[in-house]
This record gives structure tokens, sequence and C-alpha cells, in this order.
């Protein structure tokens, strides 16, 4: 189902709900005020008779000819009577027969008193009042037009309230339904423009180039949740295409720095393959070939390492590590190197971290060898531990050239080496640093280095303490 479908089906639905409820309700509201007005109508019919009989103490008298009556049956719709103690009509409306539909009598007969439950299954609405003459005379002493009670009813038909009230509701249902076919045929035309841009990133989605590494969506400036949409896209391209391009230019420094110690190796073994040789001579083209595989074996192992995703696997052998004590014995291990003596060791006591030792030292390893690689021989290293906060600062300091400012960002990069390296033609591959980051993010630690040109480099390690 598109998506312009799902947001009219929406509208509509919630508009339809609006315009049947409002419906309902006006409604409602309107045959209340209606049938109040109705009833307010006969009532007030029924109280102009009333107030057109005299009601005595004895007696209680009625003479249309002697008393104005507001009389509203003209238009056959209502009609009235008034009827006596002993059940004889003594006076109706001009329209009793033809409203009720009975046929007159003889001049000296009175009308038939109607049955209001009848009129009412009929269409009629009856209402009744009855007047009493509260010490009423003796019949013989009373005269034609005095009566001891008198019943006064009005009536008024049904029907004019009914019509009025059906094509109320035709109108409540046909013009809902008139505006919301239009709502639905304007809407669907509005939700198709107002989507209309996520069409157009749709169809330039379909049309990128993903060998373009340029390749951007043309985002229209619509200012809302598209634009934003849109850019998102755009940085996330960006994200992917330099993602791409450092893959890239991985896979062909690997090659290149593969190729190289394979091809010294190959050449060695070819030219001892020659001609026979001595067993001086072999033993020193196998030693050879044995440094450069090491070598080989230690690229190797670190662009493993490197390809792994950091925290792609749990860290091995984590364990709670007392830092000062773990530092001096790592240290005491170089002191067979050249220089050994150069190497000084700084700590604070009580240092304790969980951590993983092993690779905690391939990091050390690799910040003291570059220290060493990059200084001059007689100028200190200084490896020192203290506590900073809630963590545990681990530094690698020497007095050696230094890293450009330019290059401080690029360091870590696998196969970035700095122009001063370059220049001064430092042995290397470039992997020392970038694989001590990654060990650093693997174990949720924090590296970073600083560093000025010809004054020497600090490579700070940071460990959250226990």
């Amino acid at each position: 189902m598109k998506l312009t479908t799902r947001v009219s089906r929406f509208f509509l639905i919630a508009l339809a709900v609006i315009l049947v409820g409002n419906s309902l309700i006006l409604y409602g509201v309107a045959r209340t005020y209606l049938e109040h007005h109705f009833d307010e109508q006969l009532d007030a019919l029924l109280h102009v008779l009333v107030a057109a009989a005299e009601v005595e103490s004895d007696d209680v008298k009625f003479e249309a000819t002697d008393h104005y009556v507001a009389d509203e049956t003209s238009s056959g719709n209502a009609f009235w009577l008034i009827v006596s103690g002993d059940g004889r009509v003594i006076a109706h409306s001009e329209n009793y027969h033809a409203a009720t539909g009975t046929a007159p009598q003889g001049h000296s007969e009175q009308p038939l008193i109607p049955d209001p439950e009848a009129y009412q299954q009929s269409g009629w609405r009856i209402v009744t009042h009855h007047l009493a003459a509260p010490d009423p005379k003796p019949v013989e002493e009373r005269s034609s037009l005095e009566h001891a009670e008198l019943t006064v009813i009005a009536a008024s038909r049904l029907s004019p309230l009914q019509s009025t009230l059906f094509w109320l509701a035709v109108v409540l249902i046909v013009l809902p339904a008139f505006c919301w076919l239009i709502a639905a045929l304007l809407g669907r035309r509005f939700c198709e423009q107002a989507l209309k841009p996520i069409r157009q990133l749709a169809d330039e989605v379909r049309q990128l180039d993903v060998r373009d590494p340029r390749a951007r969506l043309d985002v229209p400036a619509t200012a809302d949740e598209l634009e934003e949409l849109g850019g998102a896209f755009n940085e996330l391209l960006d994200q992917l295409f330099q993602e791409y391009e450092h893959q890239r230019r991985f896979a062909g420094n690997t090659a290149h720095q593969l190729r190289t110690p394979l091809t010294v190796m190959q050449g060695q073994v070819d030219v001892a393959l020659r001609r026979p040789r001595s067993v001086e001579e072999y033993q020193e083209t196998l030693a050879s070939v044995s440094s450069a595989s090491r070598s080989l074996n230690r690229t190797v192992d670190a662009l493993l390492f490197l390809a792994r995703p950091a925290g792609d696997e749990p860290i091995p052998d984590l364990q709670q590590v007392d830092l000062s004590a773990w530092l001096r014995a790592e240290l005491n291990l170089w002191q067979q190197n050249d220089r050994g003596d150069d190497l000084v060791c700084e700590s604070e006591s009580g240092l304790i971290c969980e951590t993983s030792p092993a690779l905690l030292g391939q990091i050390l390893e690799i910040l003291v060898s570059n220290a060493f690689k990059y200084s001059e021989p007689g100028t200190p290293v200084t490896v020192h531990a203290k506590r900073q906060g809630d963590r545990i600062e681990l530094a690698v300091q020497d007095q050696g050239m230094g890293i450009a400012e330019e290059d401080r960002e690029s360091i870590f990069e696998p196969f970035f080496r700095t122009r001063q390296a370059r220049r001064q033609a430092s042995p290397g591959t470039g992997l020392g640093l970038a694989l001590a980051q990654h060990i650093a993010t693997a174990l949720r630690l924090e590296l970073h280095c600083e560093s000025r040109l010809g004054e020497g480099s600090r490579f700070v390690l940071s460990i959250p303490s226990r």
C-alpha cells in the first residue's frame, strides 16, 4: 500500500468520524429544540383556552362568543374542544371535523369526544386541563352556560414536526457526505503533492551511481522533515564513501606491505639457487629469509586484528590488575634492549584496573618501540602511571623528532607515516599505532597523542579504574 493511500485513508476516516459526530450532535440539538417549540405552542393554545373560561366558587362558564380566543387552528394542524363534566362537548374549533376526519352530526347533536390514545397513535399530540368549581350549585339552579366542571382539550398534528426532522436528517446526511467526497478528492491530491518530494528522493536513490564517490541526492529546500531526511541520507552517503575509500586504500597498502617482504624473500631464494654456495652463505640467506618471514608474520597478525571490528568478540583474559606492579614487570623485559638504560618508570602505587594484561602489554610494547625508534640513543623515554580522577593515566614520553600538527590526526590510520619518518627513512610499516588504537578501542580505553615538532611526543592511554 502506498504512503499516499495510507495518509489519505487516515485523513478520510478521521474526517468521517468528525462529520458523523457533528451531524449526530446537531440533529440531537435541533430535534430537542423543535420538539420543545412544538410543545410550547400546544401549551400556549391550551393556556389561551383555559384563560377564556370563568371559574367561580359555584360554577364554571365558557362562552366563546363572549371571550376572544386566539385560534391558531386555521391551518388545520390543530383543534380544541371544551367538554362538560357529563361528557358533552359544549364548544369546539371550527376545523374540528376537518382536522379529525369525523362527519358533522345533526344540529342538536354534539361532536364526538376524541380518544387521546387513539389520536396519539394516529399522529396527534393531545394535552388537557381540568377546571372545577370549588362549591358547585345544584343542577336545577344552574343555567345552560354554567357547569360544575369543564375539561379543556387541545391537540396538534405531529406530521409537520416529523417532516421537518426528516428533511433535517436528509440535509445532515447528504451535506456531510458531499463534503466528505470533495475532501476525498482534494485530500488525495494534496497528499500526493505533499509526498512528491519523497518519490523524487526515491527516484534519485535508484539512479545513484554507487561507483561515483561524489554522488549525492538533490535535496529540495522544503524546510521540513523531508529536507532533514535528504540531508541525513547524504550524510550517510558521505560516511559510506569515506569508509569505502578507507577500505580501498587499506587493501592497496596491505597488498604493498605484503608484496615487499615476499619479493625480498623470493629474490634471496632465487639468488641462492643460481649456483652452489657454501654452508655459511646458505645460513646467511636462510637467516635473512627467516627475519623477513617474521616481519611478514607480524604484519599479517596486525592486519588480521585490524580487520576485526572493535567489540566484535568479547576480550579474553579480563582480570583485575595492579597497574604499578604490572608496569614494573613489563618494563623489566626491556632491560636487554640496546636502549634499556634510557627507559625511566614513574608510577604511583595502588592503581587497580580491570583489563587484559596481554593486550595492554601489546599497546605498551608498540608505544615504547616507537619512542626508541624516533628518538636519539641516550635520551630518556619516560613511562609514568598516575591517577586522574576516576581514571588511570598511562603515558609514554620521548624527546625525539616529534610530530607535525597536520599529521597528528592521521597517525592512528593504518600505513600512515609522517613526513619526518619518511624523510629519515625510519623502518616501519605504519601499522603499530593503528593496531594500538584498535586494541584500545576494543578494551574501551582512550589513546591520544600530545606532540610538537622537534620537541618529542607523549602518548597517553586513559584507563578506567576499578
